[in-house]
Formats: structure tokens, C-alpha cells, sequence
């Protein structure tokens, strides 16, 4: 006997209003089954999960708005790239072809123009040190040692002139006048009085660099010291009676130092010591 089945009583095949929104889960391994067809009631669940969907990726920063996703990376660089390039101002070591090179202070001259040395001296890093002959052309630049002054004085027969003379603690009083250039010092030739060539040599030094060598007599008188600063102090006093006889030797006579009076002397002697210096021997007991 078929029992016909009422509407009214649900049976177990047909779900419950609990039972559907409950979503079937099926195993990883599974695929899941496609649905049939979306239900009205569906619809509106689903439209909201996709909506919370796009919030949570949203647009990508590499991806400017408006582009489709399909597009591929490198036509997005190009374009990304273009206003960066725009926006970006020349830099300034860039050279226009167009402008000629500019070289800073070329318009100026230069005041100093340095000697290059010469080719044969290049190779050699001894050349500068070697001595040129007498006759090369190099030593015509250089300035020529001074002459000594030959200006003879012209001098009265009865004219004379006197000065001092001072070495250490020698003191010579000379007279000049006018003769054949004799030297009489304390009644005695210079030969006998300073037998050594060098003091005879420094005693003539003044009246050699002016000329007046044999053109005048030398009287002294000197007194005190040795005979090194006699000679000395009879220099000295013959290059002042040359200065009042002719002032314009003066500058000659200065510069070669015989009118400088030497201040060199010896230093006393010390209390306590054996010499200006010397001190006797340090005993510790």
C-alpha cells in the first residue's frame, strides 16, 4: 500500500532553513562540486564577500589607477619613468655641443716667464752643479765681481792726513802723504817690522783696492797688542786717513769692511774659574 507524502511533514532530503546556510566542506584532496545555480538568496552574500575582497587588496602602488590589470610590467616602467625624466632639471656638467669650451683666466697674461731648462742639461742631473769655462756665453748674465776702485788722488807736496787705527788692544796712528809708497812703521820698513807675507798683505789692502799704492808714503806709529792686530790697526787707520783725503772712497772702503772697526777682544777672566771659561776640575769628595 503507497502512502502519499504530504507537503506539510518535511522529510530528511529536503534541508532545513538552519541547514543551508551552512556551506557543505569537502577535503583538500576533493574538487569542490560546481554549483547549479545561485539561488536569489544567494546573490547578495556573495556580492559582499567580493567587495571585501577588493577593499582588502586594493590598488597596487606599481599600478596607476584606471589601468587594466593585464597590462605588463615593462610598458608600466616606461611610463612611470617619462615624468620623472620631464620634472628632472639639466644638470650642469652637461656640455651643449653647440657652445665652445671656456677655459677660466685664458684671457690673462702672465707676468713671471720661467727659464726652461736646455735640452743637452735634461739628461744630466749633474750638469747643474758643473763650472762653466771662462769664455762661455752662459757667465755673460751673471754680474761680474767688483773691480777694485783705481781713482789716484792728486795730492798737494805738502799735503797730510792723519787717522786712528784700532784692533783688540792695538792702536796705530798713521800719516798719509803723498810719495812712492813707502811704509815706515816705528822707524822700521814694513818688511822688517811684520816679516810674515800675510800681514804685509793686509797692511796693503787699502791703498791696493784704491789705486794709491805706489803713489803714497805711509808713517805709523803703533803701540799694544801682537803683531796681528798691529796689522790689523794699521789697515784700519790707513782706510780713515783715505776717507779724509778722498770722501768719495768711503762707499768702496765700507764695503769691503776696512773702515769696521773688528770688535773681538778678549774676554776676562772670571772669579772662581782659571780663564774667562775654563773651570777647574769637578772633585766629588
Amino acid at each position: 500500500m503507497i502512502q502519499d507524502e504530504t507537503p506539510d511533514q518535511p522529510t530528511d532530503e529536503t534541508p532545513t532553513p538552519e541547514e543551508e546556510n551552512v556551506e557543505p566542506t569537502t577535503a583538500p584532496d576533493e574538487a569542490p562540486a560546481e554549483p547549479a545555480a545561485e539561488s536569489p538568496a544567494d546573490a547578495p552574500a556573495e556580492g559582499d564577500d567580493v567587495t571585501q575582497t577588493e577593499e582588502e587588496t586594493g590598488p597596487q602602488p606599481d599600478q596607476a589607477e584606471g589601468e587594466p590589470e593585464d597590462v605588463p610590467a615593462e610598458a608600466e616602467a616606461p611610463a612611470a619613468e617619462a615624468p620623472q625624466e620631464e620634472r628632472r632639471p639639466p644638470r650642469r656638467d652637461e656640455k651643449k655641443s653647440d657652445e665652445p669650451e671656456v677655459i677660466p683666466g685664458a684671457h690673462l697674461e702672465p707676468d713671471l716667464v720661467l727659464e726652461q731648462p736646455s735640452a743637452d742639461a735634461e739628461g744630466d742631473e749633474y750638469s747643474q752643479y758643473a763650472v762653466a769655462d771662462e769664455g762661455d756665453e752662459d757667465t755673460a748674465g751673471a754680474e761680474p765681481e767688483a773691480a777694485p776702485v783705481r781713482s789716484p788722488l792728486d795730492l798737494a807736496a805738502d799735503a797730510r792726513y792723519q787717522a786712528t787705527g784700532k784692533r783688540k788692544t792695538a792702536i796705530a796712528r798713521v800719516i798719509l802723504k803723498p810719495g812712492s809708497g813707502v811704509y815706515t812703521i816705528n822707524g822700521k820698513t814694513l818688511e822688517e817690522y811684520f816679516p810674515r807675507d800675510r800681514l804685509q798683505t793686509q797692511a796693503k789692502q787699502p791703498l791696493d783696492a784704491t789705486g794709491n799704492l805706489e803713489r803714497m808714503d805711509v808713517v805709523a806709529r803703533i803701540h799694544g797688542g801682537g803683531v796681528s792686530a798691529q796689522a790689523s790697526a794699521l789697515r784700519h787707520g790707513i782706510a780713515r786717513a783715505l776717507v779724509e783725503a778722498e770722501p768719495t772712497l768711503r762707499t768702496e772702503l765700507k764695503r769691503r769692511g776696512y773702515l769696521t772697526r773688528d770688535p773681538r777682544e778678549k774676554e776676562r777672566k772670571k772669579a772662581g774659574l782659571k780663564k774667562a771659561r775654563k773651570r777647574p776640575q769637578f772633585s766629588k769628595r
